[in-house]
């Protein structure tokens, strides 16, 4: 397994119009999946940073800003191995897994997942996009 580099954030705001303020009038980020979120259909809108990074934002307003701030993970693009044959290296270290996703959005489009905690408990999502080498 090899980790190429960052994937996506995901932000945990409490006022969406104030944080689409910021980062599409202020910073000129252009969102999307804007339509989907205001039909109900998706729970998050992203903003493109780079060809290979996007920024979720999900919209929580009972969110009381911890001393971590926003965060809620941090996703990081694996290659050179299957999610399978990681699972089976996590696990032989004994991490755990929290949730595995067959297909989830990422900044190359969808893809599989897992999310697991560090020691200190901050949530990572390693991200697969290549044909699996199981």
């Amino acid at each position: 397994m090899r980790i190429s580099g960052a994937d996506h954030a995901n932000w945990r705001v409490r006022d969406l119009d104030a944080s689409l303020r910021f980062y599409r009038d202020a910073l000129g980020l252009e969102p999307f999946g804007l339509e989907e979120y205001e039909r109900g259909e998706r729970s998050l809108v992203s903003l493109r940073i780079s060809e290979d990074f996007i920024l979720h934002l999900t919209p929580d307003p009972g969110f009381d800003r911890p001393p971590t701030g926003g965060y809620d993970h941090l996703a990081l693009v694996v290659e050179e191995a299957g999610m399978d044959e990681v699972v089976r290296h996590l696990e032989s270290c004994d991490v755990r897994i929290e949730r595995r996703f067959e297909s989830i959005l990422g900044a190359r489009g969808r893809g599989p997942a897992l999310y697991l905690r560090d020691p200190d408990g901050y949530r990572i999502e390693l991200k697969f996009y290549q044909p699996p080498k199981e």
